[in-house]
């Protein structure tokens, strides 16, 4: 049997598993780097990260029961999106492994297209801890000047700090939605909106 890539996702009686025996905590990462031209395993190496980040209790939009199916396909439409310039990508690797990963998109309306929304930041679990996600949100905020864009909003969840990282990075919280993220029954956290100026 071959050794995977980018590490693999892999269903487990209805649950997300994940293969990533490549990625060496100590290891050199290389990046960030920002997506021109998506490579053909894109899709498949973001649900990858997305699960490993996913199955260690991270906060990317996932729960880990949900079918790897979905991961996938939301990996193709981000892809997509980079493809044809509606989303921005910035990653980070570590031996052709993908290890990290920020999507930018800049609203489309008149009125608003001088803001635009981080989508998703996401680190591998071995690697978090050591600034590579300062490293990619810095380089997200670079993208959106380089736009252009003059504001920018993000949603995360509560129960993991997360609204600490980013208020130290010039974010400020401008309102929560109780219980609106359901991780699994009974575990409800809440919706945190935050924005800050490029």
């Amino acid at each position: 049997m071959t050794k995977p890539s980018f590490g693999s996702l892999i269903e487990f009686k209805g649950a997300l598993s994940i293969v990533a025996d490549d990625i060496d905590p100590a290891g050199f990462v290389t990046g960030p780097h920002r997506v021109d031209t998506p490579h053909p395993d894109l899709a498949q190496a973001l649900a990858d990260l997305w699960g490993r980040v996913t199955v260690a209790g991270g906060a990317v939009g996932f729960s880990p029961t949900d079918p790897v199916d979905r991961l996938r396909e939301a990996a193709t439409a981000l892809v997509e999106d980079v493809r044809h310039r509606r989303a921005h990508l910035i990653t980070l690797g570590q031996q052709h492994v993908l290890v990290g990963m920020a999507a930018l998109r800049a609203r489309q309306l008149p009125v608003r297209q001088h803001t635009g929304e981080l989508v998703w930041l996401a680190v591998d679990p071995q690697l978090q801890g050591k600034g590579w996600g300062k490293q990619l949100h810095d380089a997200v905020v670079a993208q959106a000047q380089a736009l252009g864009l003059e504001k920018l909003d993000l949603v995360t969840r509560s129960g993991h700090g997360l609204e600490r990282f980013y208020t130290n990075l010039g974010w400020v919280e401008r309102g929560r939605w109780p219980g609106a993220v359901r991780v699994a029954p009974g575990d409800d956290r809440d919706e945190i909106w935050l924005t800050r100026d490029v």
